[in-house]
């Protein structure tokens, strides 16, 4: 029989939590001034209950600071003290969103612009963003930190076009170097289409898409990347594929550079697979709003490209079986490759030679892709149904 849980008194889980939390110096420079300049101000303390679960082992500091800040935000007190204190408690805990969004309001409350417009002052919003920095240093994922440098932003894109222009282009100079150390952070990629989208200038847009080249180039397996190519050439639209038109797609000869782009992508490395789900994204857009239209030469047009395509993923195929055994070139075949080709084919679904291809393409898959076995056989069976029919 299992053995049982042993109960611990409340008594002695208040000594274990005393003890945890005690530190060598429990009065510092930094504690002493909050209890003075908040001596008027009765701290409100955490409410854990009688017996709580798993009571975390705050430091004395943060406890003292934090009880003064409940009593702050009971007396939704708006002052420069308040604001400060907003500092010193989010350098103890950076992802506290409730004291992220109440220093908003002190800086809303102590701006000079915002009995005019309910702004917030642009010398304020500049600190405050260079303080996200200090700490974002060391949460790069924070969202409390990105959704902040957001709030703030608003502010300055709200007002001159080109002086906001020029703010945005500072804020993407330092979501770059957050990318720098990480790139593939996927809060740095999403606050940077939010300034993109937000301003929506065509010199924005145009740069972005030479800004994803240069992250492709430097890494050829950042799907991020790659995925911001896609947003920037569609400036930013999110159109359903059951809602998409030709406005919200690629044109026809833009889809043509960009599937020679992503098949030049792709055979630099063949089993990347970040510009083969580019490439069938670009080819896929394509087929179904020539179709939806209706329009004979587009749709031709279409098919056409899609069986270039085709040739040359052979082609790539049968080169990379006859290549010798390396470290580039290791043994068995190409997953990210074959299921490309299993999606081009699957394009002519009444093409009986063609879903017998496919079909026998899905069955080298569910061999070589064991993870996704289940999803090609899956596949296979959708073939052999058409097949049948």
């Amino acid at each position: 029989s299992p053995r049982p849980i042993p109960v611990i008194s409340s008594e002695i889980r208040s000594k274990l939590i005393c003890l945890k939390s005690k530190s060598p110096k429990t009065t510092t420079p930094q504690t002493m001034m909050i209890l003075e300049d908040f001596d008027d101000i009765k701290p409100i303390p955490q409410d854990d209950g009688p017996e709580p679960v798993c009571a975390i082992a705050y430091s004395p500091l943060f406890i003292q600071a934090y009880d003064i800040l409940r009593a702050v935000l009971k007396a939704d007190e708006r002052s420069q003290r308040a604001f400060d204190l907003t500092t010193f408690c989010l350098k103890l805990n950076p992802a506290n969103y409730t004291v992220w969004h109440f220093r908003r309001r002190c800086l809303a409350s102590l701006s000079s612009e915002s009995e005019k417009n309910g702004t917030i002052d642009e010398e304020r919003i500049e600190k405050d963003l260079e303080f996200a920095d200090e700490l974002g240093g060391t949460n790069p994922k924070n969202y409390q930190l990105w959704y902040h440098r957001r709030a703030l932003l608003d502010f300055r894109f709200g007002g001159d076009s080109e002086e906001a222009l020029q703010v945005a282009r500072k804020e993407l100079e330092y979501v770059d170097k957050i990318l720098e150390d990480d790139s593939k952070n996927y809060h740095a990629w999403s606050h940077r289409q939010w300034i993109i989208r937000t301003l929506n200038h065509p010199q924005l847009w145009s740069s972005e898409i030479e800004h994803s080249h240069s992250k492709i180039l430097s890494d050829p397996r950042n799907n991020s990347a790659w995925n911001q190519r896609w947003f920037a050439l569609h400036h930013g639209s999110i159109s359903s594929a059951n809602a998409m038109n030709k406005h919200s797609a690629l044109s026809y000869e833009k889809a043509k550079e960009e599937s020679s782009y992503a098949l030049s992508g792709a055979k630099v490395d063949p089993f990347n697979e970040s510009p083969w789900r580019y490439l069938i994204g670009v080819l896929t857009e394509q087929w179904r709003v020539s179709h939806r239209e209706g329009d004979t030469k587009d749709i031709s047009n279409v098919t056409t490209l899609i069986q270039e395509i085709i040739v040359e993923t052979r082609e790539m195929k049968q080169w990379l079986e006859e290549q010798t055994l390396s470290e580039d070139h290791p043994a068995g075949p190409c997953a990210s490759l074959l299921s490309a080709l299993v999606d081009l084919l699957d394009f002519f679904k009444g093409e009986q030679e063609l879903l017998h291809e496919a079909k026998a393409l899905l069955g080298v898959l569910m061999s070589e892709d064991p993870v996704r076995r289940k999803y090609w056989l899956k596949r296979q069976r959708e073939v052999s149904n058409l097949l049948e029919m």
